[in-house]
């Protein structure tokens, strides 16, 4: 699984189309995406959109083909770009309740997590998640964090 980049709007389709909320309006026009490629076929992505420089904040949406494709060299890819290349103090991240394996991951990545009832619609509950820099930082997933 190698990350790829440059391909902003061929990833966004990908993950779009992979999360039932976003898959009929997108991700609008201001985005960056980072991809996943194994053996040439893109496999899955991250696509961070609604940044606020002012909040030092960005929403972070992820999704892949399988469950192999989220690799600690990958995740590593995609939050070093978010707080070393853009300086972000937080990224958040918005799921689905019933998207349990979904909400695990950030879970076990260190994500703070808050329950909004009806957060995507009158029947489905959400997952608010935050990760701030210094947790991103210090969590000891990433043996290449030990900078923080």
């Amino acid at each position: 699984m190698t990350p790829i980049y440059g391909q902003d709007d061929t990833v966004a389709k990908l993950v779009a189309s992979l999360i039932p909320h976003v898959a009929d309006h997108g991700f609008g026009e201001n985005f960056t995406a980072i991809g996943v490629d194994h053996e040439d076929e893109l496999v899955g992505g991250f696509v961070f959109s609604h940044w606020s420089p002012d909040a030092g904040t960005i929403e972070i949406s992820y999704a892949g083909t399988n469950r192999r494709w989220l690799t600690r060299p990958v995740l590593y890819a995609a939050f070093s770009y978010v707080f070393d290349g853009i300086a972000c103090q937080m990224a958040i991240a918005r799921t689905p309740a019933s998207l349990q394996h979904a909400v695990r991951i950030v879970r076990a990545y260190g994500f703070k997590q808050v329950t909004i009832p009806r957060l995507f619609g009158p029947d489905q509950d959400g997952i608010v998640s935050t990760l701030t820099a210094e947790d991103w930082r210090k969590n000891g997933f990433h043996k290449e964090n030990a900078h923080g």
